[in-house]
Parts: C-alpha cells; structure tokens; sequence
C-alpha cells in the first residue's frame, strides 16, 4: 500500500485545524473591499448547516449587503450589481407561479402579496438615500418581496420594496441565469440606477431566499445546496457568494464571503 506523502498529510492536517478553528470561533462577519472613496460589504448565511454531502436538498439562503463612504462626500452611484450563489446546488421554479412585473409597480405591500402571493420566493429589507441636502440626506427604509418572474423568456426575481413614510414603491428587476461551471450554481443581474430612477442610492440590503411548494403532485424548494467538501472532511468552508458592485464612473467592486457547512450522514 502506498502511504501518504508528508506534504499531503501536513496539508490534510491544516485544512482539518482550519475546519475546527471556524467552527470553533462561528462564522465570519461581512466582508469588505474598498477603493476610490467607496467601501462596499457582503454578509450571508445558509439554512440548515447541515446538508448532505452528494445530493442537493432545499435550503434558504440570506444575503446582505452594504454601501459606503470612506471621504466626507456621498459615494458614487451605484449603476449595476451582480450576486452569484449556489453553494454547488441549484435553482428549481417547475410549476411555481409567475409574477408579471406589471403587477407590482406602485403597489404597497399588501397589494403586491394580493395580487403575487403564489409567487412569492423572499422577504427582506433595503435602505436607499435621496441626497437632496448633502449634510442631511433622505433615508428611506423599506421592507421588501421576493417574487419569481420571467424576463425575455429567462428566470428573473422582482424585488419589490414599500415605505409607507416616507413614501416609496420601486422594483428591482434581477435577471438570473444559471451557472454551469464554477463554484457557484446561479447569478443575478440587477441594473440598479434605471431602476431606482435619477434620485435614490441604494445604501443596503438584506434578504432571505427560499421556497418550498408543491407541484404536478411533488414538493419542490425554490433552493437547493449541497455541502462540497471531499470525501474525508465531514465539516469545512466553501464560496457562499460573491457580490460585485458596478459604480458609475467607477469603481468596481467584488467581495466574495467563505461560509460553513457540515456534512449531514
């Protein structure tokens, strides 16, 4: 029988101290990447930690985000955003309803759960600033809805946010695709000034995806992931996600966060 080399077993060793010491201290907070005055936040979590090492099984997936200043003046604008997950998993909407756009423009959010409900895939928050007086801008602080839709024949999420004072209603169209390749399993696109209009920033966000419904007869989850670790490590870390923030005229920024999982027997 052939043994190990010395350099794989001091790698195993390493990889498997470096599992129990992230365990140990829990997960990481947000991570940051910052450049020309910005500074730009990613934080997320997935739900349950325990998942099966080979086949995918539903889980929820929480996301947020930040946006920041490191210079006395307001960053630039946020144009676009990209937000690639998957945790090597995937996205599955067989049989669940569709929300048209349409319906939710100036809509409050009991109208959007009115007239989307059966489409809905998450909840959340988002905080925007109208920079009227640079010394005191406007905050708006929304609650939002996740609802699956469709977009040039694709898959895409509305985003749908609602302020009853001061008074907001926008959606966020995030246009997703899925990864073949790569460690990550779906990406979304979100072009964020056309959406916003020529007034509101974006400051922050946070959200929870999932979904679990029934169709044709079956259960479905609208997120799947599985733990990706080799076959003999039953805990350690993978590529939850990876953010990149489009400014407009710059910079770009990308911030990818590490999470855990453990392999459920």
């Amino acid at each position: 029988m052939t043994r190990p080399s010395s350099h794989k077993l001091a790698l195993a060793a390493t990889l498997s101290l470096f599992a129990v010491a992230y365990f140990a201290v829990g997960p990481a907070g947000a991570e940051q990447s910052g450049r020309a005055g910005v500074v730009v936040s990613l934080d997320g979590s997935i739900s349950p930690r325990y998942i099966p090492r080979e086949r995918p099984v539903p889980v929820s997936l929480t996301l947020a985000g930040r946006i920041g200043a490191t210079e006395v003046s307001p960053p630039p604008r946020l144009q676009r955003m990209e937000i690639a997950f998957g945790a090597r998993g995937g996205l599955d909407t067989t049989g669940l309803p569709l929300c048209p756009r349409s319906r939710l423009r100036n809509a409050t959010a009991r109208q959007a759960l009115t007239r989307c409900r059966g489409a809905l895939v998450g909840r959340g928050q988002i905080s925007t600033e109208v920079p009227l007086d640079p010394d005191e801008p406007l905050l708006a602080h929304a609650g939002i809805l996740a609802f699956n839709g469709r977009s040039g024949g694709h898959p895409a999420v509305w985003v749908h946010a609602y302020s009853a004072s001061p008074p907001v209603s926008f959606v966020l169209p995030f246009h997703l695709r899925r990864l073949a390749t790569g460690a990550y399993g779906v990406l979304l696109r979100a072009p964020i000034q056309s959406a916003l209009g020529p007034w509101p920033r974006l400051r922050s966000f946070r959200i929870t995806f999932g979904r679990h419904y029934r169709a044709r007869g079956r259960l479905h989850s609208y997120l799947s992931a599985r733990c990706p670790l080799p076959p003999r490590f039953s805990i350690g870390i993978f590529p939850l996600a990876r953010a990149t923030y489009h400014f407009a005229p710059g910079p770009t920024l990308t911030t990818t966060i590490l999470r855990g999982c453990r392999v459920r027997r």
